[in-house]
């Protein structure tokens, strides 16, 4: 191992030279897309990173400046929080820090509770009812506040499976709102319900949400 090296000169990766060839993922039947595909251009490093939302340079953070109620369900330490447009599945949230921090920033208390609240979250979205698996992503790319997203796919939508599922989410036609604030009010009350211990501030709620950023 080269220890000597320029700083992130192992992060580095090839700039192709030639045009890419499409990927074997494109003719999968989960792949949304379908017709005449290319590869756009890769521009490959730049010497600097996006702005993040929070960041110097990115937007203010919305997370930090938004109330309690506008969350799905929130505790002292973590809020759940809804997309402000209803996506193409029964359920989709948001898990976030209360602290403005991001995840290699936690403590191991912090990082033990997120943890927890990843199955609990798996838990609450399944009790939705159709649910065939909770997917769970985590970017970080758009926002400094950590936040990671959650999917409830529904059962039995065998080509909105993997890592397509998130573009699926954006594509197909959303839940009418009754059904989107039933769902969402499901998810609320069993997080309070599996909450321990609880207290004064873990408490259920149904709320528009944001685009969470990346």
């Amino acid at each position: 191992m080269d220890t000597d090296a320029p700083a992130g000169e192992h992060a580095r990766v090839p700039t192709p030279t030639e045009p890419l060839p499409l990927p074997a993922f494109v003719n999968w039947p989960i792949f949304p897309f379908e017709g005449d595909l290319r590869v756009r251009s890769y521009q490959g490093l730049a010497d600097h990173d996006w702005p993040r939302s929070g960041e110097p340079g990115g937007d203010p953070c919305d997370c930090c400046a938004a109330s309690d109620d506008e969350y799905v369900w929130a505790d002292a330490r973590w809020r759940v929080r809804a997309p402000r447009d209803i996506p193409g599945v029964p359920v989709q949230v948001f898990l976030e820090t209360r602290a403005h921090l991001d995840m290699h920033e936690m403590d191991a208390e912090l990082a033990a509770e997120f943890g927890q609240l990843i199955v609990r979250l798996d838990r609450a979205i399944q009790a939705v009812g159709g649910i065939g698996r909770v997917h769970m992503s985590r970017w970080g790319d758009g926002g400094s506040h950590f936040h990671a997203w959650f999917y409830g796919r529904p059962f039995g939508a065998l080509q909105v499976v993997g890592f397509c599922l998130p573009m699926w989410a954006m594509i197909l036609p959303p839940p009418d709102e009754a059904t989107w604030r039933r769902n969402l009010a499901i998810v609320a009350t069993e997080l309070a319900r599996d909450a321990a211990p609880p207290s004064s501030a873990d408490r259920p709620s149904v709320a528009a949400g944001h685009d969470g950023g990346l």
